[in-house]
């Protein structure tokens, strides 16, 4: 692979440039964790720039002073972060054009807020330094970049799935989203199937050519290298804090709480690309098929509020607090209920508890990039008595073949596995669930990191 700029230098910076900042949000701080043992072992610093309300720069807790977070204010933060990222580029990306909003204001907005982070990036990044760009809302940022004759290498990491061109090609920006990523020296992706996507986007949308082995772009001057690299979470710690005793204690709690020998646990953000909705229909499906289970299993099903104010949303809210309402109404049983339904976001530890509570895990997105919430339950149950039913539509099931794939969009289906999980032999369930922690841990957030700097870094 040829570049115009060199590698990471021995004592070179990594700038990461994400639209949120890596302190406080629960991926972006286990990516910034990552990072910097990445980088302190390359004797390299980081800093990281993320969109904020005012221009701020600090350390990240109290590690060294070498891992900086910095925050530019955009005049248009509101606009650009529940904008054209989670208006177009998020359903589009999750196979939902019909949910695409194609407002030339909110193209404006995000091109003017990549613009800004491009020059805040510029300011700060140099020869011997790697700029990471983190996820589809900067996607602009490694074309401005190139284009003002950036010295330091540039790579973005897409979380999202890449669609292919009968899907990405409705968007009236198509090319220029294209050629900002193609700017990049490295676009990292989630799996094999959307870097394949990517590829042919590049091709039948731009007309330019794309090698498979490996995958990569050619460019007139240079080559642009396209890695699938499954986003993995911190796995030590999330298993350490499962098997912290207080945290035993809760789930213990949470259990005698909800009175059910069994108990399954959906959690997700609310969102329609999540599915949270079908898994509903899916365990409603399974209580009215099986009324042996219907007093010995509950579902826990814990929506996190969005961040963002996305139109669809209120409405699908109300569309699962109905589906609650009813199976509620339908199978509560002296008193009983088959269905504790909580709207709230979770510190890490209670979250750690309601993962060490659960039995089975029904993670049912209707597409996802990868979803980390399947590979937490993992880490939380490394002794191996649990069951993770996930859906064949996540990202996160390419690598977790031990888990029960469902389709999402049909409850026979989430109601056959629901019921082989309840059913399934201990020896069997020790067995799946071992397998899935072992390469959780194997393929975690720090391999995750090191492996993308490493190409990031090296052009290898």
């Amino acid at each position: 692979m040829t570049s115009s700029a060199p590698g990471l230098s021995r004592g070179g910076r990594v700038l990461l440039l994400a639209h949120q900042s890596p302190v406080g949000a629960r991926t972006m701080d286990a990516v910034a964790v990552a990072l910097e043992r990445a980088t302190a072992a390359r004797d390299a610093a980081w800093t990281a720039l993320a969109s904020g309300r005012v221009d701020q720069e600090t350390t990240l807790g109290d590690r060294s002073s070498r891992c900086t977070v910095r925050t530019i204010r955009l005049r248009e933060r509101g606009a650009f972060q529940a904008g054209f990222g989670n208006q177009v580029l998020w359903p589009l990306c999750h196979f939902f054009p019909n949910r695409c909003s194609f407002q030339p204001a909110l193209w404006s907005a995000f091109r003017r807020a990549n613009e800004g982070f491009a020059a805040a990036a510029r300011g700060l990044a140099g020869a011997g330094d790697v700029v990471w760009i983190n996820d589809f809302h900067l996607a602009l940022v490694p074309g401005l970049l190139r284009a003002a004759g950036a010295a330091a290498r540039v790579g973005i990491f897409w979380h999202v799935p890449f669609p292919p061109p009968s899907v990405f090609g409705v968007c009236p920006w198509r090319a220029e989203i294209l050629g900002g990523l193609l700017g990049a020296d490295v676009v990292g992706v989630q799996t094999e199937e959307d870097a394949a996507s990517f590829l042919a986007c590049v091709r039948d949308l731009l007309d330019l050519p794309t090698m498979d082995d490996p995958p990569r772009v050619r460019l007139p001057d240079r080559e642009v290298r396209v890695a699938a690299l499954p986003l993995g979470i911190d796995a030590e710690r999330l298993g350490a804090q499962a098997a912290d005793a207080s945290v035993r204690t809760d789930a213990e709690r949470l259990r005698a709480g909800v009175g059910a020998e069994i108990i399954v646990l959906s959690l997700d953000r609310l969102d329609y690309a999540k599915g949270l909705n079908e898994g509903l229909l899916g365990y409603e499906r399974f209580l009215d098929r099986h009324a042996e289970w219907r007093r010995r299993v509950a579902l826990i099903q814990i929506t996190v509020p969005s961040q963002f104010h996305v139109p669809a949303l209120p409405g699908l809210k109300r569309t699962i607090e109905e589906s609650v309402g009813r199976v509620i109404g339908r199978f509560t049983y002296e008193g009983r209920s088959p269905l504790v339904y909580l709207y709230t976001a979770l510190d890490p530890g209670r979250l750690s508890a309601y993962y060490a509570a659960a039995d089975v895990a029904l993670v049912t997105p209707l597409r996802d990039g990868m979803n980390l919430v399947a590979k937490e339950y993992v880490a939380c149950h490394g002794s191996g008595d649990a069951v993770l039913v996930l859906s064949e539509f996540a990202g996160a099931a390419r690598e977790l073949s031990g888990a029960l794939a469902v389709n999402p969009y049909d409850p026979e289906s989430i109601r056959r596995q629901l019921h082989a999980a309840v059913t399934m032999a201990p020896d069997e369930r020790r067995r799946r669930m071992r397998g899935l922690a072992a390469r959780v841990a194997e393929r975690d957030v720090h391999w995750w990191t090191a492996r993308f700097l490493d190409l990031l870094a090296d052009g290898a």
